[in-house]
């Protein structure tokens, strides 16, 4: 079970210009899946007919989840961050809210992106003036007295957000993304950086790659990224729409200089890729694999304290059975550990990618000893 999902011609030139880096054991055993909740976030309705990049923490005992939400269209009109709240573990929702919003629909938001520091948790979005044009970095926090997230400061940073929040064995945090210039398309792989560890304070800029071309003469587009820690040394799986070679970056300096791209075994394709560590040591990556229609979402599971992905559970294969309208597709994970369960909110596509909701997968990690 190794190999990329599709092997054009121009796949294997890359391939063959890369170092290549192996993280699937030779023999990948699949998890059963009876034991895992699905529970639709968030439908499509008359309001808003497609939902894009959720994201999920637990907080005080409570899962946040939050999206951005458009009326019919992927980013054109009215295009607010949304979200609901679970009291009960992701069984039950409260109703829907806007967090935030451009109700001329001039700029656009998009990605939520969590994060917990100090007792405190905040969300983090981009604006936008077009689809991933990003016009700036803002920074939310929920303040206890309302109970509403509220606006820290909006700066004019041209980071595109990617995952939520990831503190560095030192006590410094990172958000990975992609960077580019104000108001335009960011193609570049980049992280910021807080070297004091603090979510509200400044954050500094480092660039993964000098640019976005691939040296087969390729630039990649979309290029999502999502990091793993492991003895030092971070692994950061990229997005590649330009070729289907799954890459990653390495760093040995917790971030400060990377190395790549580096093609690797995970059959990952063209969609977000979303990675970390469990409590035990172990490492988890979710993302599509073999089929380019995203109708096949799977999550990995490395030995303890390895980057050696020996388990796998497939969350959705080509539909989910039980919810009303066919569903087609499932893509665009996030996840966060709390209370024993790993917490997988992902995008889902019914009948046609247009019209999209969020469902949240609770699943069981099991032993690191299974």
């Amino acid at each position: 079970m190794s190999g990329q999902p599709m092997n054009t011609e121009a796949d294997r030139r890359l391939a063959a210009m890369l170092p290549h880096e192996t993280f699937l054991a030779e023999e990948v055993a699949d998890l059963d899946t009876d034991g895992v909740e699905a529970v639709i976030v968030n439908p499509p309705d008359g309001q808003f007919g497609f939902l894009h990049e959720a994201a999920v923490v637990e907080f005080n005992g409570t899962l946040y989840a939050a999206w951005y939400n458009c009326p019919a269209t992927e980013l054109q009109g009215y295009t607010p961050i949304c979200g609901r709240r679970s009291k009960d573990g992701g069984r039950t929702w409260s109703e829907r809210t806007v967090i935030c919003d451009d109700p001329s629909g001039k700029l656009l938001y998009c990605p939520p992106v969590f994060g917990i520091d100090g007792g405190r948790l905040y969300l983090f979005v981009n604006r936008m003036v077009a689809p991933d044009h990003i016009h700036s970095l803002d920074l939310y926090v929920l303040d206890p007295a309302s109970d509403r997230f509220e606006r820290l400061w909006s700066k004019p940073v041209p980071f595109k957000l990617n995952t939520n929040a990831v503190r560095l064995p030192d006590g410094r945090r990172m958000l990975p993304g992609r960077v580019g210039e104000l108001d335009g398309f960011p193609n570049t792989p980049a992280v910021l950086l807080s070297d004091d560890g603090r979510l509200d304070d400044d954050w500094r800029q480092v660039k993964i790659m000098e640019n976005g071309d691939l040296p087969d003469g390729s630039a990649l587009v979309h290029p999502e990224i999502s990091v793993i820690e492991n003895g030092g040394t971070l692994r950061m799986f990229c997005r590649n729409d330009a070729r289907q070679v799954p890459l990653v970056f390495r760093s040995d300096d917790l971030g400060e200089t990377w190395s790549g791209p580096i093609a690797h075994d995970i059959p990952i394709i063209a969609s977000k890729i979303y990675c970390g560590t469990l409590s035990d040591g172990r490492h988890y990556l979710i993302a599509n694999i073999d089929k380019r229609d995203r109708s096949r979402l799977a999550v990995y599971f490395s030995e303890k304290g390895s980057l050696t992905f020996s388990r796998r559970m497939i969350l959705f294969d080509g539909c989910l059975p039980g919810y009303g309208p066919k569903t087609t597709a499932c893509h665009y994970p996030a996840a966060y550990e709390a209370n024993g369960k790993l917490y997988v909110i992902a995008t889902l596509n019914y009948e046609t990618s247009v019209r999209r909701g969020a469902v949240l997968f609770t699943v069981d990690p099991g032993s690191p000893d299974l």
